[in-house]
């Protein structure tokens, strides 16, 4: 009855979504290839994919010591990055975006055009890396080349915009977004120097971060990284998956399987004002408010899986942007990522609306 009453309340209030706010969002980029892995080739237009990354496992160790030729088929190249993915969320949404990040450096890359013209401003630093994402129905492998990406640092940064104007966009801004900190060795700078800045503002935005599978980060990075996080003179949402709430529990001492508790408990270390953890099924909020888990609109046959954790930061983002309680943005985070992942697209507040209706109308099961 709970994850009904969540979900009515949240569509209930959606119309506070079309209050346009401005959103300060980086600092990726990435050219997302999505691709599929043949199991069995049937013709030349035809064939079956690899199902899942347990059978893909299976096919590369069945091989080990010897050679094999595994087919893959690119199917879309699309934007990427998490800061790109879920920025272009937020402005489905309607909102305004400044983006600061890696979509070209001499002129915007052709495959970001489309996004960076609907964005207040951009400010990018260098060139996008580039995604081979290989899709699974359970998920998908990541395969990042970054070389550029160190590039984005506060020096290269304070050459397109002086800290007078960044103080001014800080305060003309409600939400701060910083994700993708593992592939982005130099972020430490600029989250430290925004926080510097923050702090004598009358009205400063707050700051949502999303690390990134932190897995190939040293614990010493992780701890530095969320001791900065820790000192932001502003309400900070930590959001992470469920890998990533292994982890930085990990590196914090904590050993608590259920989640919410998990994330009570990540809360009360980091002292501040929310811990999000959202795997694949639903999704735990800790607020000073309330702590609780819910279901999402889970499938088991997603269209499109890269970027649906993005699309669930934007979704909670907007809800928090909009006064929501915790569960209601738990609840607009699941559903925008069980929209995006059945649609290949981001949806815009009606059509998320729908979306939230059919499931009501579903008691809250298969759509």
């Amino acid at each position: 009855m709970e994850q009904t009453n969540i979900l009515k309340n949240a569509i209930g209030k959606l119309d506070k979504l079309k209050e346009k706010k401005h959103i300060l969002s980086g600092f990726d980029g990435f050219v997302d290839e999505i691709i599929h892995v043949v199991d069995k080739r049937k013709n030349h237009g035809q064939y079956d994919r690899i199902p899942d990354i347990t059978a893909f496992s299976e096919r590369i160790a069945s091989v080990a010591g010897l050679s094999a030729n595994i087919e893959l088929v690119p199917v879309q190249t699309k934007l990427g990055g998490n800061g790109p993915i879920m920025a272009n969320a937020i402005l489905a949404q309607e909102h305004d975006v400044t983006y600061i990040g890696a979509i070209g450096k001499h002129y915007i890359h052709p495959v970001f055009r489309p996004f960076a013209e609907k964005c207040r401003r951009v400010i990018s630093l260098t060139e996008p890396g580039h995604t081979d994402a290989l899709e699974f129905f359970d998920g998908k492998i990541m395969l990042g080349k970054m070389n550029n990406l160190m590039e984005v640092n506060m020096e290269n940064l304070l050459k397109k915009i002086n800290e007078q104007e960044l103080s001014q966009l800080l305060a003309d801004v409600q939400l701060v977004a910083f994700t993708n900190w593992t592939m982005l060795s130099n972020l430490n700078g600029i989250i430290g120097r925004f926080g510097q800045l923050m702090k004598p503002l009358k009205k400063r935005p707050d700051v949502f971060i999303d690390l990134a599978d932190p897995k190939k980060r040293t614990q010493e990075d992780i701890s530095e990284v969320l001791d900065l996080i820790s000192a932001l003179p502003t309400n900070t949402i930590l959001s992470m998956n469920m890998s990533e709430s292994t982890i930085i529990a990990s590196v914090l001492g904590i050993e608590e399987e259920d989640l919410v508790e998990r994330a009570n408990q990540i809360r009360a270390k980091m002292g501040i004002s929310s811990i999000v953890i959202h795997p694949v099924k639903g999704a735990a909020i800790s607020h000073e408010k309330e702590s609780l888990w819910i279901e999402g609109p889970y499938t088991k046959t997603p269209v499109l899986t890269t970027g649906a954790g993005d699309n669930f930061n934007a979704g909670f983002c907007n809800a928090w942007l909009g006064g929501f309680d915790p569960g209601e943005c738990l609840m607009l985070g699941v559903c925008t990522s069980g929209y995006y992942v059945r649609n290949a697209g981001s949806p815009s507040v009606d059509e998320l609306a729908g979306f939230m209706n059919d499931w009501l109308m579903a008691g809250c099961g298969s759509i």
